[in-house]
C-alpha cells in the first residue's frame, strides 16, 4: 500500500466525516499524523479543490467529494431500481424507510425517505454502520452463507453479544425479516433483497419510534416490507 496515498485518503475521510471545520491539531490527532505531514497533504487537497480553510484557519471538505459520490450513487443499479419501491413503502407505512448496501462488514445507506414525524437517527444517506447492528444489515447477514463470518469479524473490533446475534440471524431466516434497536428509542425492521442465486447485498428497512410501532402498525410495516422486498427482488432479477 502506498503510504502517501493512504494518508491523503485518511485525511480527506476525516474532514468529510467531521461535519464541521477542524483545527489542524484535531486533524493530526484523529489521523495520527505529524503537523508538517498533515499540513502538506491539506495544502495539496486544497489545490485540487477537495479542502479549504475558513476565516479561523480551520479545515473542511468541499463539495468536490460529494460530486464524486453523488455521481457514483446516482448510477448504481440497485439505487435506481429501489426508488419507486422506497416511495411506495413510505406511503404505506408513513415511517422512515431506508435502502442499504453491504460494504465490507458494514452497510452503507444509499437512500432514505424521512417520515413527516421524524425522530433522531444515527444514520443518514452516505453514512455506514456495522451490518451486525442494523435491521437491514442483519437481514443481509441472515441471507448470506458468510453472514456469521462477518459477525465474527465485527466482534473482533467491538464488543458484541455474538450468541444473541446468531440467535437473531436464525430468527430472521425463519421470519424473513430482521429487527434492530440500533438508534435509541427507535425500532427498525429490515428485509434482504436477494437477486437470483447471488448472495444478498442490499436491504430495505422501516424505522419508527418504538412507542409508535405497536402491534397493528408493526404488522402493517412487516407485511408491506416483505411484499415490497419480494417485488423489488423480482424486478431486479428480470433485468
Amino acid at each position: 500500500m502506498d503510504r502517501a496515498v493512504a494518508r491523503s485518503f485518511a485525511l480527506l475521510e476525516c474532514l468529510v466525516r467531521a461535519g464541521e471545520p477542524l483545527r489542524l491539531a484535531d486533524i493530526c490527532q484523529q489521523v495520527d499524523l505529524q503537523k508538517s505531514t498533515a499540513h502538506r497533504i491539506l495544502r495539496t487537497l486544497g489545490e485540487l479543490g477537495y479542502a479549504d480553510q475558513d476565516s479561523a484557519g480551520r479545515y473542511q471538505a468541499t463539495l468536490r467529494a460529494w460530486e464524486l459520490g453523488a455521481g457514483l450513487i446516482a448510477d448504481h443499479p440497485i439505487k435506481r431500481a429501489a426508488t419507486g419501491f422506497l416511495q411506495g413503502l413510505h406511503r404505506t407505512t408513513g415511517e422512515t424507510v431506508s435502502l442499504t448496501l453491504l460494504s465490507g462488514d458494514d452497510v452503507l445507506y444509499l437512500d432514505k425517505i424521512i417520515a413527516p414525524r421524524p425522530v433522531r437517527f444515527r444514520t443518514r444517506i452516505g453514512s455506514r454502520a456495522p451490518a451486525a447492528l442494523t435491521a437491514g444489515g442483519k437481514a443481509i447477514l441472515a441471507a448470506r452463507p458468510d453472514g456469521e463470518d462477518i459477525l465474527a469479524r465485527t466482534a473482533e473490533r467491538q464488543p458484541l453479544d455474538v450468541a444473541a446475534l446468531k440467535a437473531e440471524l436464525h430468527e430472521a431466516r425463519r421470519a424473513g425479516y430482521a429487527r434492530s434497536g440500533y438508534s435509541p428509542g427507535v425500532t427498525s425492521i429490515g428485509v434482504a433483497i436477494a437477486v437470483g442465486a447471488a448472495p444478498a447485498q442490499a436491504a430495505l428497512s422501516v424505522s419508527a419510534p418504538t412507542d409508535r410501532l405497536t402491534a397493528e402498525p408493526l404488522k402493517i410495516a412487516i407485511d408491506a416490507l416483505l411484499e415490497t422486498g419480494a417485488r423489488m427482488a423480482e424486478a431486479l432479477d428480470s433485468r
